[in-house]
């Protein structure tokens, strides 16, 4: 909690400043309808805006943060001339701003369902343009689904908050380069489109079609690689060199040393290699953890390295380096390694291994980055167990990869590997369970034929040999609560904390750059889910994460008996991926369903335990479809999702047939799978 809003006086302050901002902001609202604004009137819209958005970021209201960034966007656009304002714009600012005020009584990181509701209103009055398109399409000709937005209709969420709304230094220089570049390529594009004029011109003429071809081709080309250079550019402004972290670090080394008696000389490379600002902070706080934790635990006192026969002073280094926009950070010391013994009798002492427990070395690694736990007793310089949860913790939002090595009296080496920039990151695609998935590249180490691989069945797993290791092996769908369809034929070896871990997929296509999308709070709560990215066409990669993978695939055994069977129900095929693979990950076994159509087809043919469905569907909308399917004597619980429907749609899904209604803006962590799981007990 801010420590602000612990304050009672500031508190009713700040609720006093939204209630007159936000009446401001509708009389502005009003004006704007009743026939426009003059520029400075727009300019003070704006301002108000903006100055709800700081404040409440201030105070810890996110949620009206969040609603009045999306006041200032708006008001900034109408005052730049970028949208054209009309009264339905105007009526959706209203009402938004009249919502402000309630919000300031509800759950700060939330709001109030009326806020969620006032913030989908305006931002799809500012996509006015792209439904004005729909509505102009012919009759027959299909347009862009509602849902095909670039949130799936509300499934998807954004990048976190942090990522956004801090203030970046920037260099001047680069900033007006790319500047520069943007101008530049909005020409190119106007030239594109002179091009296809061109080339409709040219219809029925083949020579100079085919001429006109030519140069849009060419044209095309350089556009692509003009984006590219722009992405790069746009992605550099916001780096930053490593130095900025670890400047205090050589600093802290020492300080620790000498107050535990050790000696110790401290290594420094690379430190002048950039990321992503917000990457660096981000990892700042885990690599201090891991620099005390060396010092305090892997590096002897100067006598017991001295009677082993080492140099009484031990070497810590930390080594950067940053290739392919992956920046890996590695943190070594010629130390004792870890005591496995002291790990597991401080795991037996915790409790999380029974007396007499004789654990491997796989799990006891494990039990290292889970939280709260420690060999020794907390102290002044030894914390409570968080030090290295943290750091797994970190890599596992920045979406990177961790590796432990340690050898006894040779010491510990632990390599984070992360993108270079939170907006974007390498996935490696593939196909399993009937779907596409995309695995962080980072912590792809190998990938293999499965021909080529010899698989040796163990009573408690199925293992294979990797460069001299014994790995466990098993099917990537297993992995996620799938059923796998295809025929598999690779095999991708993948890092993680634990140790490296076979997936076997049906295939895999390559590398593709993406922007991560988070999963919307709905299809929250299957840890292994990162998220999901758009890649055109409608079709959608499911990510997971490499870390919670290895961990579930070496804790999960074979499902017996039969898994409960749900039918998705969703013209968006995109949508429809992404349900899926958050459903089959919590355990269901899912078939989909792209229209009413070949929905009701299936379900005159099969059985299924749960029904979902989209509200806004081609031909007929959810309460339509959900009584065909109760007239067809089908009694599975039904739970409807909408990003768009109004509370007259809600109540007709329900009194058609529908067990539950969940807007795809709900608040809650898993909220679907929890449906659907009670439905069907209770059934």
């Amino acid at each position: 909690m801010s420590a602000y809003r612990e304050d009672l006086e500031l508190q009713r302050l700040f609720a006093g400043e939204v209630e007159e901002r936000a009446a401001r902001l509708v009389a502005g609202a009003e004006r704007l309808s009743d026939g426009g604004l003059p520029p400075e009137a727009l300019t003070d819209m704006f301002r108000e805006g903006h100055t709800i958005k700081g404040t409440a970021r201030m105070m810890g209201y996110s949620a009206i943060s969040d609603a009045g960034k999306l006041l200032e966007d708006a008001w900034r656009s109408l005052r730049d001339d970028e949208i054209p304002s009309d009264a339905r714009l105007a009526d959706a600012l209203g009402h938004l701003a009249t919502e402000l005020i309630s919000a300031v009584a509800a759950d700060p990181s939330t709001g109030t369902p009326g806020l969620a509701a006032g913030m989908r209103e305006l931002r799809r009055q500012l996509q006015g343009d792209r439904l004005a398109i729909e509505e102009l399409l012919p009759d027959g000709v299909p347009g862009p689904s509602r849902t095909d937005f670039g949130d799936l209709g509300g499934l998807l969420g954004n990048l976190d908050s942090w990522a956004f709304g801090e203030n970046t230094r920037v260099n001047a220089a680069s900033l007006f380069r790319l500047i520069n570049e943007i101008c530049s390529l909005r020409v190119d594009a106007e030239a594109v489109v002179g091009m296809v004029g061109e080339v409709t011109r040219s219809l029925g003429k083949p020579a100079e079609l085919d001429a006109a071809l030519t140069q849009l081709h060419t044209l095309v080309q350089s556009n692509e690689k003009a984006v590219v250079d722009l992405q790069t550019r746009a992605v550099d402004l916001a780096a930053t060199p490593l130095s900025e972290i670890t400047g205090t670090y050589a600093q802290l080394v020492r300080y620790v040393a000498r107050k535990v008696g050790k000696e110790i000389r401290f290594e420094l490379v690379g430190d002048q290699f950039a990321a992503d600002r917000q990457v660096l902070e981000r990892l700042s706080d885990p690599l201090r953890h891991l620099l005390v934790n060396a010092v305090h635990h892997g590096v002897e006192p100067p006598a017991e390295r001295a009677a082993s026969g080492k140099p009484r002073t031990a070497t810590l280094s930390l080594r950067a380096d940053v290739t392919d926009h992956r920046l890996s950070i590695v943190v070594e010391d010629d130390g004792r390694g870890v005591d496995w013994n002291a790990v597991r009798r401080a795991a037996i002492r915790r409790g999380l291994l029974p007396e007499g427990e004789r654990s491997d070395t796989e799990a006891l690694r494990s039990l290292l980055f889970a939280p709260n736990f420690s060999t020794t007793i907390p102290g002044e310089l030894v914390g409570d167990g968080q030090g290295l949860a943290s750091v797994a913790q970190a890599v596992e939002a920045l979406h990177g990869s961790l590796m432990f090595e340690t050898e006894p009296g040779r010491g510990t080496r632990i390599t984070i590997t992360v993108p270079t920039s939170r907006a974007l990151q390498d996935a490696v695609l593939i196909t399993a369970a009937g779907q596409t998935w995309g695995i962080p590249e980072i912590a792809v180490l190998d990938n293999l034929s499965l021909q080529s691989v010899e698989l040796v069945e163990t009573p408690q797993r199925t293992e294979m040999t990797w460069e001299g290791t014994t790995l466990p092996v098993m099917s990537f769908a297993d992995a996620v609560g799938l059923r796998e369809t295809g025929e598999l034929s690779r095999v991708l070896v993948i890092a993680s904390p634990v140790g490296p871990v076979g997936f076997m997929v049906v295939d895999e296509f390559g590398r593709r750059q993406v922007a991560a999308r988070e999963l919307g709070p709905v299809l929250d709560g299957v840890p292994h889910l990162t998220g999901a990215a758009l890649l055109g066409g409608g079709d959608v990669v499911v990510l997971v994460d490499p870390s919670r993978l290895a961990e579930r695939a070496r804790a999960v055994s074979e499902t017996h008996g039969p898994r409960h069977r749900v039918l998705v129900i969703d013209d968006s095929r995109g949508a429809r991926q992404v349900v899926g693979g958050a459903l089959g990950s919590a355990g269901f076994e899912v078939d989909l369903a792209g229209s009413p159509t070949e929905a009701l087809s299936v379900l005159a043919e099969q059985e299924f335990d749960a029904i979902v469905m989209d509200y806004v569907l081609p031909t007929m909308d959810g309460a339509t479809l959900a009584a065909r399917v109760r007239e067809l004597g089908i009694t599975a619980p039904i739970v409807m999702l909408s990003g768009a429907a109004t509370a007259e749609d809600q109540s007709r899904a329900l009194k058609a047939g529908a067990d539950a209604y969940l807007d795809k803006d709900d608040v809650r962590k898993g909220a679907l799978a929890a449906v659907i799981h009670d439905l069907i007990q209770a059934a």
